[in-house]
């Protein structure tokens, strides 16, 4: 499973103050489906390492016109009922929320390999800037999204969209745990008293890339890494 599926319970338990019980040891948002850990963490890596950076930059010194793209992790959720894709270059949190929250924040960082942002996201927590991103804790399964650019691109004319979202903490309280992949599951669940939903002040910067409704990003390609090239990173 990957890494980024599920929320560990001594993050979770740092946001929440309750021993939340992960029945997997890494964190969700495409996946997320979770925020996750890793064993060890990937540190910015040098330009020596990396052939066509040389290139590129060596081209661009010379003044020769470039054209390059560049590949991230994929992360796998859902928006209502149907998957999503979508990439998390950053994370962010509130600085005044707490010592014990900005390292769960930076934790989550280390999971994505992301961008940690340690102070310019302290106002976008409850902002208008900001959706709902549900990270499920004691349950494995996608991250759900409140919302996704429709279509994909520049014409996009969802209103609600934006890549900033707020974690929600959702852990299952009573019953079978079973997936729920919108935002009304997870009203209707917990209306009925089956999971509890815990808002965090921690930030993450997820761009939508495809849904089935609003399609693809213009120029992007999505492709399957083959497994042992994934086990090598």
């Amino acid at each position: 499973m990957p890494w980024f599926q599920t929320l560990p319970s001594r993050v979770a338990k740092v946001i929440t103050g309750r021993n939340l019980r992960a029945r997997a040891t890494v964190f969700a948002c495409a996946a997320i489906a979770s925020f996750g850990l890793v064993s060890g963490t990937l540190k910015a890596r040098d330009v020596s390492a990396q052939a066509g950076l040389r290139e590129i930059l060596a081209d661009l010194a010379s003044g020769r016109n470039v054209s390059a793209r560049v590949s991230l992790p994929l992360q796998i959720g859902f928006f209502n009922g149907q998957t999503a894709l979508y990439i998390t270059p950053e994370v962010g949190v509130d600085p005044s929320a707490g010592p014990g929250t900005v390292a769960a924040a930076q934790q989550i960082a280390v999971g994505f390999n992301a961008n940690f942002i340690p102070q310019n996201f302290a106002s976008l927590p409850g902002s208008g800037a900001v959706d709902d991103i549900f990270v499920f804790t004691n349950f494995s399964q996608g991250n759900v999204l409140a919302s996704a650019p429709n279509p994909a691109g520049p014409g996009n004319t969802d209103t609600d969209y934006t890549p900033l979202w707020q974690v929600n903490l959702v852990s299952w309280i009573k019953g079978r745990p079973t997936a729920l992949t919108s935002q009304a599951d997870i009203a209707t669940a917990a209306q009925n008293g089956f999971v509890s939903v815990q808002k965090t002040p921690i930030i993450v910067e997820c761009s939508v890339i495809f849904t089935p409704r609003g399609g693809l990003l213009p120029l992007a390609t999505v492709r399957e890494e083959p497994a042992e090239e994934a086990d090598r990173r």
